[in-house]
């Protein structure tokens, strides 16, 4: 007959529920690991390019100003501008009806009460190209045509939820912008940021900018879990 000790029972459902915990721990740091690696990388490739890229002056379809330099093309991307939603009336009174013989009701007072429009909200309307410049950014589509002229730039939001960019100028009184796809998004915003930094002649210190970022986000790489002492 063999007898088990109720402490190595013990001990032996411990040590399972342990290296249980240990690997959930190891594969929780993996995963942190891996998109910290890959933020690492796009942080490098941002400073970089911050510091050494300036535009190109090849390669595009549009006809470029002097001293206008390239900074992104995106194809399939979409042209953004506010649209009214449909109406509706509010406060409005059904009145009442009464029947005044078999099948014959009659129907007195009511009112369709007041007109509401409907709110603008930002709509595709067309899709095309997506020039970004040390300029302007500009809009090709089959139907339509923009340019976003930095000279005339009030600022600029990027929408994370779409995502798309919207880029208010002076000389338009609605704001319109660009939609694009969300592997596309981080790249889209760097470069415009960095084609508005050589616009403003800010490049230096939009670049000691992003350096920022890298060092501290090095500072934030995930720790190794630590396995137990046996």
């Amino acid at each position: 007959m063999v007898t088990i000790a109720l402490g190595d029972i013990l001990a032996g459902t411990m040590g399972f529920f342990e290296k249980r915990r240990q690997r959930k721990a190891q594969q929780t740091y993996e995963l942190a690991l891996a998109r910290w690696q890959q933020e690492d990388a796009e942080l490098r490739t941002m400073v970089d390019e911050a510091t050494r890229f300036d535009g190109l002056t090849n390669g595009v379809s549009l006809q470029l100003h002097e001293g206008e330099r390239v900074f992104f093309v995106l194809q399939g991307a979409a042209l953004i501008e506010p649209r009214r939603e449909r109406g509706h009336y509010q406060g409005g009174y059904s009145g009442f009806s009464f029947r005044v013989a078999k099948g014959v009701r009659y129907h007195v007072g009511g009112t369709r009460g007041t007109y509401v429009q409907g709110a603008e909200v930002p709509t595709p309307i067309d899709t095309g190209t997506v020039t970004i410049t040390n300029q302007r950014v500009v809009f090709q589509g089959s139907k339509q045509a923009r340019e976003w002229a930095f000279s005339k730039l009030l600022g600029h939001e990027d929408h994370a939820e779409a995502p798309w960019t919207a880029l208010p100028v002076s000389n338009r009184q609605k704001v319109s912008g660009f939609l694009y796809d969300g592997e596309h998004a981080p790249i889209i915003r760097f470069r415009l940021a960095l084609a508005l930094a050589h616009f403003n002649n800010t490049t230096a210190d939009f670049a000691a900018h992003i350096q920022s970022e890298l060092t501290e986000h090095q500072a934030s790489r995930p720790s190794s879990p630590t396995a137990p002492a046996t």
